[in-house]
């Protein structure tokens, strides 16, 4: 069974659920897991922060061809090369933003370390041109999610609290900060089994919950179509 075999691969399964024509026709819980435990979703928090972009865009708080640093002027280095004043959100989002390798900034800075996370991800060396190269990188999220803390004021999680998780009756969730006070983006982020079957079944509705368009369809098309060949 799954179960045999995640425990004999030392895989600590808390819960399956499975989600059939709107409905939940199988749920099964382990390890000490219950429908309200709260599960760290790892980088499935990515998804979350673009979904929270999609509303930013529609609502025309940000633009996918804005530069990240037309939003952050007061975080550049000293010197602006090409490649970094070329970096818009949609590269951050597709992960091309030009760094050969991707800057690890959660690893490398303590919890009680007052340095930007923002400051210190401008100061690294952006090798390619933008949208060229793809290269994984949660901290380019996490600059998604402090894009939007600035310009709506509110941290990512309350702002998707307020436009998303409240009218899919998702409660309860938390999203991992950093030493600034803004939710991690690229990953981070706590909820319930359902409510990741939840998010699956408003993707596999194109943005549409119950009746109601809470994420523009064309944006859930972009979101799962392909952008950049990975080379890695």
């Amino acid at each position: 069974s799954l179960w045999t075999k995640a425990g004999a691969e030392d895989i600590e399964l808390h819960s399956v659920m499975v989600v059939q024509n709107d409905s939940v026709i199988y749920e099964h819980w382990a390890n000490g897991a219950h429908p309200d435990s709260l599960h760290i979703l790892y980088s499935v928090s990515k998804t979350f922060t673009s979904l929270g972009v999609g509303l930013a865009v529609a609502d025309s708080i940000i633009r996918l061809d804005e530069r990240i640093t037309e939003i952050f002027p007061e975080y550049l280095p000293d010197s602006v090369d090409d490649n970094l004043a070329a970096m818009t959100v949609e590269d951050l989002l597709t992960m091309s933003s030009g760094h050969a390798h991707a800057p690890e900034l959660y690893t490398e800075i303590t919890a009680n370390d007052s340095t930007s996370w923002i400051k210190q991800f401008l100061s690294y060396p952006v090798e390619y041109e933008p949208g060229t190269v793809f290269s994984y990188n949660s901290m380019g999220t996490y600059m998604l999610s402090a894009a939007i803390q600035k310009r709506t004021g509110k941290k990512l999680l309350d702002y998707l609290n307020e436009r998303l998780f409240e009218p899919m009756g998702i409660e309860g969730s938390k999203w991992d900060e950093s030493p600034e006070g803004i939710n991690t983006g690229g990953w981070g982020l706590w909820l319930r089994t359902e409510d990741l079957a939840k998010a699956g079944q408003l993707m596999l509705d194109r943005g549409e919950w119950q009746g109601r368009q809470l994420v523009p369809a064309e944006w859930i098309d972009l979101m799962s179509s392909r952008h950049i060949q990975s080379v890695q």
